[in-house]
């Protein structure tokens, strides 16, 4: 290793101190499998330490103009994608079948010959680097502050992408010379190739993927036998009358809850949960410049899920030491409502349940709308293009052409009958599809640190340490801190 990479690595703590190191209840490889640990009280019997400390990272980028390209000894333009997991197909691969998990071989031919299609137009080679999760984000700011980023595109996860472009390390798409209605810029959802998102605060646009139907939106679970037994209505019929709301929902989980029999009105991750709260209630934590913890709005949030913790105590008391045991106890029948996703019905027993299993919005707030309320978060996996990357355009058109394997055709795009095969009702899908591409945005989970929001509820090691106002005073400052940093 030279100089210049040691003396990046060095700068580069400061990057993996904020993300890592001070993460107690966030997520550790997207929302989707989330890694244990807390901080703050009631974290492993400590005493209480206060709230943890921002630290803004220090990088010291190099002034230089974009002058990076990569040539094949064959004259080509070779194309670099980092990415945390296997992705196929680029132009190491000559077969369908050198994905060994392939699944639909026509639309993976289609995929293939794709890029042999981008390969002839553009003159490139196109290789997928599997950087994994934790090198890809050591990668990141290391690479980037040579001058010399290692990939020529990221897949970026917007925990660490995000800080990646607010710290000035991403191309931005108004600088390639994109014209304003190309089909990256469009309204998510009307998108046909890709689709983009600005992050607030920010004048231009930098982060990119793939478009086309939304999987990855949480809803409510729920045992629909349970229900049945106790005479309740359904809530998917209470969504189509506009009286699925919280009260309604509160009323469910303390008619639901047996304590004699281990079963509860509502088990599930809190993280997903709290998410999806704020959104029903029209706030969040942190969705520009000024966060929004101690608003009136979040703090009913903060109330309600006191309330079905340490009042009614009609959900679960969470498991901070077997995180899966709070997607999964649902599957036993001991849950009326949970976190629903279709990888939790694969992963999580949904699939094999003996109980019918229904998926429902989430209820609506006080001060929320049910025709206009956020359903999904803006986070998960986008594309940004480096800075230092010399001809951006043709990186961003090379990705662009490859992602459109289905050439407009969106019956292929939209073929995923894989996920409709894990929501297990056709009814499912319905109400799924009722409130999907809502999009909105909160960095409550993507600033560096865990907002430890156990700390306020009953879990499985002990009574909640701080009431809502307590722990709204408490991380007020804390997320301002991080957002000052953020929208400098």
């Amino acid at each position: 290793m030279n100089m210049k990479r040691i003396l990046a690595l060095l700068l580069s703590f400061v990057f993996l101190f904020v993300m890592l190191a001070a993460c107690g209840d966030n997520n550790n490889g997207g929302s989707d499998t989330p890694s244990g640990g807390t901080d703050g009280p009631g974290g492993d019997g400590e005493e209480d330490e206060g709230p943890p400390t921002f630290v803004p990272p220090d990088y010291n980028l190099p002034d230089k103009e974009p002058d990076v390209i990569r040539y094949t000894a064959d004259g080509r333009r070779h194309i670099i994608i980092g990415t945390f997991y296997d992705m196929y197909y680029d132009s190491t691969h000559t077969s369908i079948f050198d994905n060994p998990n392939v699944v639909d071989p026509e639309t993976a031919q289609m995929t293939l010959d794709r890029v042999r299609y981008v390969e002839d137009k553009y003159n490139v080679f196109i290789e997928f680097v599997n950087m994994t999760w934790d090198g890809i984000m050591e990668n990141i700011p290391i690479s980037i502050m040579t001058g010399i980023p290692d990939a020529d595109v990221y897949l970026a996860d917007t925990q660490f992408g995000i800080p990646a472009v607010l710290n000035g390390m991403a191309t931005s798409l108004e600088s390639m010379g994109l014209p304003a209605d190309h089909d990256v810029f469009a309204p998510s959802g009307t998108n046909i190739v890709m689709e983009s998102f600005k992050i607030p605060g920010q004048d231009e646009t930098y982060m990119f993927k793939g478009a086309g139907v939304d999987t990855s939106m949480y809803m409510l679970g729920y045992n629909r036998d349970m229900l049945q037994s106790h005479n309740l209505e359904d809530p998917q019929d209470l969504w189509d009358k506009g009286e699925w709301t919280w009260d309604k929902f509160r009323e469910y989980c303390r008619i639901l809850t047996d304590p004699t029999q281990d079963i509860y009105g509502y088990s599930g991750l809190w993280t997903n949960f709290l998410q999806s709260m704020l959104f029903s209630n029209d706030t969040v934590f942190a969705g520009g410049p000024e966060q929004t913890v101690n608003s009136p709005k979040t703090l009913e949030v903060l109330n309600f899920m006191h309330e079905l913790y340490n009042v009614d105590n009609s959900a679960r008391p969470w498991n901070e030491d077997d995180w899966a045991i709070n997607n999964s106890i649902f599957a036993e029948g001991k849950s009326g409502f949970w976190i629903s996703a279709f990888w939790i019905n694969e992963e999580f027993g949904g699939l094999s349940a003996t109980f019918d299993i229904g998926m429902v919005p989430f209820p609506v707030g006080p001060q929320g709308n049910a025709d206009t309320m956020a359903t999904t978060n803006i986070s998960g996996n986008y594309y940004f293009i480096p800075r230092y990357i010399a001809q951006p355009d043709v990186v961003f058109n090379v990705m662009y052409d490859l992602q459109n394997w289905y050439d407009g055709d969106l019956e292929y795009r939209d073929d995923i009958q894989w996920w409709k095969d894990r929501m297990i009702s056709e009814a499912n899908i319905e109400y799924y599809m009722k409130v999907s591409g809502r999009m909105g945005f909160d960095l409550l989970m993507d600033l560096g640190f865990g907002p430890s929001i156990p700390m306020m509820l009953t879990t499985t090691a002990g009574p909640p340490q701080y009431t809502p106002v307590q722990y709204a005073e408490t991380y007020s400052q804390v997320f301002q801190d991080a957002l000052d940093n953020y929208f400098k």
